[in-house]
Order: C-alpha cells, then sequence, then structure tokens
C-alpha cells in the first residue's frame, strides 16, 4: 500500500526559508561557511522533532536533504500521538497502514481541517468504545460509520445554520447510534444512559448527523412558537433531550422539546458538546455502571445512578450493607422564571440493600451494633426512616413510612441484593439525605429476634457541574 504525503504546505514558503543550500547570510559575513547543513543527520532530525508536522511538512520543500528527513517515520509517529492519540498506524478505519507517515496522512485527510479537537475527540470516543465493548456490547456495536462531509453540508442545508466544528469532528468518527431493526429492546440502549423510578424510564440516545436535523425540523414545525435558533438536539428519550445551541457555546438538557431547562456543559467556548462527551467518557469508567434497573423487563442499560465511591456511599450495621446514591432530573426539574417563581429541584435514588454472607459478618460487624453474638440468617424490612438536610447540615424534613414502595424484602446471607430506585423534590441544589432502615430478624409473620435499625448513610443530593 502506498500513501501520498500530508499536504500541509505551499512551495512558495521556500523563496523565504532562512536556512536553505545557500549559504547562511550571517556566516558569509562573519567569515564562516557553515549552514545548517554540515549538522549530522541525527542532529537535524532532532531539531525537526521539535517542530509541528505543518512545519515539518514546509522545511521538506526546501531541499532535498531536509525532504530526506522529514520523511523519517519514527517523526510521523511522534506527530501521529500528538495529533491524533494514535497507538498504532492505522487509518480512521483501523485498516493497518505501512508506515506511521501513511497513517498520519489518511488521519489529517479524514479530520486535519478540525485540527483544534481532532486528539480530544478520538479520545474522548476511544474511552467510550473501549467501556461500551467490555461492558455492553449492543452499544458498542450501534454506534455508526463516520458521517462524511456531505451529509454534515446536506444536514446544514436543512436545518438553516452552521453545525460548530466541535460537534462535526464528532459526527466525523461515529455517526451517531444506528440499531438493527430486529433488535429487541433498542430504546433502552442510549448510548448517554438513563434511569427508571416509577413510571419514569429514560435511556438517551446518540441521535445520527440526519436523524437530529429532522427530529429538530420537526420540532421547529410542531412547536412554532418557540424561537429555536439554533438548537440542534442531539440526544434524544421519550421524555428527555440534549440540545446544542448558541454557536456551539451552550448544550441544554431538560425535556426534548423545550429550550430552556440546564446547561449540561459549564461554558468555556464553542465547544460545550466535545467538554461534555469528554466528561462523560470519564465518567463511564469511574462511576457507572450497566445493569437491569426495571425489575420486569430482562435488558441492561447505562445506568446514571454511581456505583463508586466517593458518588455512592456505603455503610453496613447489624450485618446488613446499604449503598445509596443520588442522581439529578433534568427533565423534572424545573429553574425559576417569571411564570415559576421557585426553582425546583428533582433527585432521584437508588438504593441497595444485602445481608452479608455469614462468614463476613463477624468481621464488619461494628461495635457500636453491640456485641457479636451470632450470625444472622435472615432479616425482614420493616419501615424506613429518612431524614433530610440542607447544605449546612441543617435538618429540614423527616419522613417515615412502612417498607419501600409496598414492599418488604427479605433478605439472606449472600444472597441478591434488593435494589429500588425513588426520587424527592428540593428547593436548593446542593442538600442531602440519609437515616435508617428498620428491620426484624426472621420475617415479619415469624420474628427470630429484635427489630434493629440499620444506618443509610447520607448521601448527597447536587446538581453537578456536567449533568448526564
Amino acid at each position: 500500500m502506498s500513501c501520498s504525503e500530508p499536504r500541509l504546505y505551499t512551495p512558495k514558503w521556500y523563496a523565504n526559508c532562512p536556512l536553505d543550500h545557500k549559504q547562511n547570510p550571517r556566516c558569509a559575513s562573519s567569515g564562516m561557511n557553515y549552514t545548517v547543513n554540515d549538522l549530522e543527520p541525527q542532529t537535524l532530525r532532532e531539531i525537526f522533532r521539535l517542530t509541528s508536522s505543518h512545519q515539518c511538512a514546509q522545511l521538506a520543500t526546501c531541499q532535498k536533504l531536509w525532504r530526506t528527513i522529514a520523511s523519517d517515520d519514527s517523526l510521523w509517529q511522534q506527530w501521529g500521538q500528538e495529533d491524533f492519540a494514535m497507538e498504532r498506524p492505522t487509518a480512521p478505519s483501523g485498516q493497518l497502514q505501512d508506515s506511521w507517515r501513511c497513517a498520519y496522512a489518511a488521519w489529517h485527510t479524514h479530520i486535519g481541517k478540525y485540527m483544534i479537537y481532532s486528539r480530544r475527540t478520538i479520545l474522548a470516543w476511544r474511552n467510550i468504545e473501549r467501556w461500551t465493548e467490555k461492558h455492553h456490547p449492543i452499544i458498542a456495536q450501534s454506534l455508526g460509520e463516520p458521517a462524511t462531509e456531505a451529509q454534515l453540508n446536506d444536514a446544514e442545508e436543512a436545518l438553516g445554520f452552521k453545525i460548530p466544528d466541535s460537534l462535526r469532528v464528532i459526527y466525523r468518527l461515529h455517526d451517531g447510534q444506528k440499531f438493527d431493526p430486529y433488535l429487541p429492546n433498542q430504546i433502552s440502549c442510549g448510548l448517554f444512559g438513563g434511569y427508571s423510578f416509577y413510571d419514569h424510564h429514560i435511556s438517551v440516545q446518540f441521535l445520527s448527523v440526519d436523524v437530529a436535523a429532522a427530529t429538530t425540523t420537526r420540532l421547529r414545525v410542531t412547536n412554532s412558537s418557540i424561537d429555536y435558533g439554533d438548537a440542534l438536539l442531539v440526544g434524544w428519550s421519550s421524555k428527555k433531550g440534549l440540545m446544542l445551541m448558541d454557536g456551539g457555546c451552550q448544550l441544554r438538557v431538560g425535556s426534548y422539546d423545550d429550550v430552556g431547562g440546564w446547561d449540561a456543559a459549564p461554558s468555556g467556548g464553542n465547544d460545550a458538546m466535545l467538554r461534555w462527551l469528554e466528561h462523560y467518557a470519564e465518567a463511564l469508567h469511574q462511576r457507572f455502571a450497566c445493569c437491569q434497573l426495571e425489575p420486569l423487563r430482562p435488558e441492561t442499560r447505562i445506568s446514571l445512578y454511581p456505583v463508586k465511591p466517593p458518588w455512592q456511599r456505603v455503610c453496613v450495621s447489624w450485618g446488613v450493607r446499604v449503598k445509596a446514591a443520588a442522581i439529578f432530573v433534568p427533565e423534572l426539574s424545573r429553574p425559576s422564571n417569571l411564570h415559576v417563581p421557585d426553582t425546583s429541584y428533582l433527585f432521584s435514588y437508588s438504593v441497595e440493600m444485602s445481608l452479608l454472607p455469614l462468614d463476613e459478618q463477624r468481621e464488619r460487624w461494628s461495635l457500636t451494633d453491640g456485641p457479636f453474638v451470632r450470625p444472622t440468617t435472615s432479616v425482614q424490612l420493616q419501615t424506613r426512616h429518612w431524614i433530610m438536610r440542607d447544605e449546612n447540615g441543617e435538618i429540614t424534613s423527616e419522613v417515615t413510612g412502612a417498607g419501600v414502595l409496598g414492599k418488604f424484602p427479605i433478605l439472606v446471607p449472600g444472597g441478591t441484593p434488593f435494589v429500588y430506585q425513588s426520587c424527592t423534590q428540593s428547593q436548593q441544589c446542593r442538600s442531602s439525605m440519609g437515616g435508617f432502615f428498620t428491620f426484624v430478624e426472621g420475617t415479619n409473620q415469624a420474628p427470630t429476634g429484635p427489630l434493629f435499625d440499620v444506618q443509610c448513610p447520607d448521601f448527597p443530593l447536587e446538581m453537578p457541574d456536567y449533568i448526564f
């Protein structure tokens, strides 16, 4: 396989080359006849290594020796890693190339015009690809092939405004998600994750550029009274949407047909979607997991409920382990405006309860629970007690009720954990909740021991900087 070198230069640069094959004027005036070409080739190569790929390609037009040095493949390996985060000499298609230089040329042809965003976008997608391949292959397989420049131009024409370069380069690597029409339950396979509580089920899909343009156009027609400006719907679920607007400077999240809602990414340039994607890719590795969120439906999805500390809090008492974490629900929260003076924040939380295996109960027993007598073989939930606190730790309310969601789970040592999701509303963007669950040893119908309280650790209810 042969490749053409990256076209990063113009031969006109040669006319002003200060280090050409002629004698350097400064050297001539001092009586010396040395030129850069008198340096050892290895030294010249190290000098070239300090340049950028663009500068190197320019230098290659000056003379044959410099062109030979600029063809050194180790230089293109370095620039491939710096500009396109290349790990191997492969093209964007994944096909192995003859050299790093050929691979660089392929990448430069593909997304070189977006060089300011290229490396960041490649790294974000690589993190997402590797995580989904490991944890949710169906989502990994749903990622579309790269959108072409023609497809992006057609979408711009249909929309009537320019798609920001920081979004174009994202589509140039993966054109949203595309599913097999015969694949069941694909509505739960949204790349951008989701959550479930009561009858509220979310799984946000990454829309391909043509679907994003068509859906946005349909919203403009359906809701003609709303000024969508240059808003583009890029992520969609039946009740939640991600909209990029203001020339790529704002990414808003809320109900899918509303340009209001909340900033999904802090302000900071016209690359809001790319910054959000970078943080989401990082969060996949640090916080989230794939799990079954709806008891009556077997499929798994990317759950946005954190499963790792410090976002998830864990406490063990009386041999019962409780894990708890919460997320901000933007589509059911309301910022204040002329019609709604008070801001309302809705949070959904996930709680997991399990009874430790018999051999672990003694090891994890806390002295605050009293002396360890014997392992517990069965417990059942009776009541819950929640304590809500403001950001200063002051108690704002308490709630007591029977069971959870009308259920009274029975836990056995090492058995399947009981997990449930619910929600709570707050007037503050930062608060917390915790409390305890009252269990009985044995069952409620046939107790074998006394009632005891299992602590639920305080966990934060916070609107994050990046909203997923």
